[in-house]
């Protein structure tokens, strides 16, 4: 009797460790977790190359096979951001602002001892902040800013070696480095443009690991970005991107075309730029990318060809977003004055500038500038500008030196000088272009455009040869003048030149 119930009890007690295990098997299998599986890194290639229709359905498959894979909504928001980025619609930006509070609730009640527990909403808080910025939504961008570079400070003392930290920090602290010291102080944000640009290289070299793979494109891109805007190494910054990309990835991934393009025509390849874009893919399940034909347009008005009027013409009636329409309309009065010498249509799109469009970014600023003046410019200025926009840097200059007499002692002198000086500069002549820019400088015309480029160019020009308190001397000349048009560009640059300047000649003293 006893053996038959110590046999029942034996039976009961396996019944319930039978039926612990499955509940404890089923409680695994709804914990929350951050995983970069197979299906995590399809959609993220999906969301990162534009094809967001496809993207949209691997986040369904997920949400549907592994629903506790928090990664998904970073993945998800990466996917609005490129929608809201690339097509500026303020209703769906309304819309799909309400998803971003959802996400972090989301996140939140996640594995809070998991590296990608900050890492993920901070990257979504970053990705609002860059979108804030198209909206106009600037405090709450800086706000959302902060609150990114906490959680990934506290992220770093957590999960120090989880390396993936220095993506989106050495961009904050680049950047940081270039506002005001005050306002600095008051977030916090330890700026460096050396530390950040030491940290995205160590990502870069090392983003072979698990953590980092998925994110090799975006690391190679930020790379080779602060190492172009905030370092001035031009050269290294387009080898880390043709290293980096393919002609197969280039033709592909939109994105990368314009990522590619712009690097390119940065460093005076505008052929390559051109190439880059006409081949891109233009196949439905990518989203429409309209900005790329209007970059199209510029670089085709640069070389004073027919073809630019179709590219600009097809920004302006398809693009229903904020940004470059201004400018794209001041560039085809530009066409018609300069490749068609038809004034008339040039007087009709320069005025639609004061009615379509947003004033909110320099581009779109100055355009408004020069529809608000009321008067054409000088149309031999304008040809060498393009000419030299185009890099057609000799024809540029033999057109305006041969028209130099002109342009002694009228108001159009110091744009002249300035002018000649920059082709000089690109073509190698720094001895000449010095002497061009200084006769810009000697006009005092400190809210010009010409005269404050002209003291950031001299200075650029006297720092790559190493004469550093002269070149910032000039860059201090720049950041004191206030230039009418392109102002925060300009003292960007001079900004961070001053602090790479300053740097040096610490690094020279005994």
């Amino acid at each position: 009797m006893a053996y038959k119930l110590l046999r029942m009890a034996s039976r009961i007690f396996g019944f319930y460790l039978f039926i612990l295990m499955i509940i404890q098997q089923g409680n695994l299998s709804g914990q929350s977790h951050f995983t970069p599986t197979y299906e995590i890194q399809q959609a993220y290639q999906c969301a990162t190359s534009l094809r967001l229709p496809f993207a949209r359905q691997w986040v369904e498959r997920i949400r549907n096979n592994d629903p506790e894979n928090l990664l998904v909504e970073l993945i998800e928001n990466y996917i609005d951001f490129f929608e809201l980025f690339i097509e500026e619609d303020e209703g769906r930006f309304k819309h799909l602002e309400k998803e971003k509070d959802k996400r972090l609730s989301r996140i939140k009640k996640g594995d809070k001892d998991s590296p990608y527990y900050r890492f993920c909403q901070a990257e979504i808080l970053l990705q609002w902040a860059v979108i804030r910025l198209k909206f106009g939504q600037k405090l709450t961008a800086a706000r959302e800013v902060y609150s990114a570079y906490i959680l990934l400070e506290e992220n770093r003392k957590y999960h120090h070696d989880f390396i993936l930290n220095h993506k989106s920090l050495s961009i904050i602290r680049v950047l940081s480095e270039s506002i005001p010291g005050l306002v600095r102080f008051l977030f916090g944000i330890e700026g460096s443009i050396e530390r950040g640009t030491r940290e995205i290289e160590h990502l870069y070299k090392g983003s072979g690991d698990d953590h980092t793979s998925m994110f090799r494109d975006e690391i190679c891109v930020i790379y080779a970005y602060i190492l172009y805007y905030q370092n001035n190494r031009r050269e290294e910054a387009m080898a880390v991107l043709d290293n980096a990309f393919s002609a197969r990835n280039i033709n592909e991934n939109p994105l990368i075309s314009f990522v590619m393009a712009s690097m390119a025509i940065k460093n005076g390849h505008n052929e390559k730029a051109i190439n880059i874009l006409k081949n891109r893919s233009k196949a439905p399940e990518y989203i429409d990318f309209h900005y790329l034909d209007f970059i199209l347009g510029k670089l085709w008005l640069n070389k004073l060809d027919h073809q630019s009027k179709n590219y600009l013409e097809k920004f302006i009636r398809e693009f229903k977003g904020r940004h470059y329409i201004k400018e794209a309309l001041q560039k085809l009065a530009w066409y018609y004055l300069i490749v068609e010498n038809d004034t008339n249509r040039y007087d009709f799109y320069i005025k639609r500038v004061l009615t379509e469009g947003h004033a909110l970014i320099d581009e779109d600023k100055q355009a408004q500038w020069e529809a608000m003046n009321g008067n054409r410019p000088d149309t031999m200025l304008l040809k060498a500008r393009l000419l030299f926009d185009g890099k057609l840097f000799e024809k540029s200059y033999q057109y305006l030196k041969a028209k130099e007499v002109l342009f002694k002692k009228t108001s159009n002198q110091t744009e002249y000088n300035y002018r000649m000086g920059r082709i000089c500069q690109e073509m190698g002549d720094y001895d000449l272009a010095g002497v061009y820019f200084n006769e810009a400088l000697s006009a005092q015309e400190k809210k010009s455009y010409y005269y404050s480029n002209s003291a950031l160019q001299q200075g650029l020009i006297l720092e790559k040869h190493k004469k550093y308190k002269e070149a910032l001397s000039y860059i201090k000349q720049c950041l004191a003048s206030s230039p009418d048009r392109y102002a925060i560009s300009i003292h960007q640059k001079a900004k961070s030149a001053k602090l790479r300047i300053e740097e040096k000649i610490r690094m020279q003293s005994p």
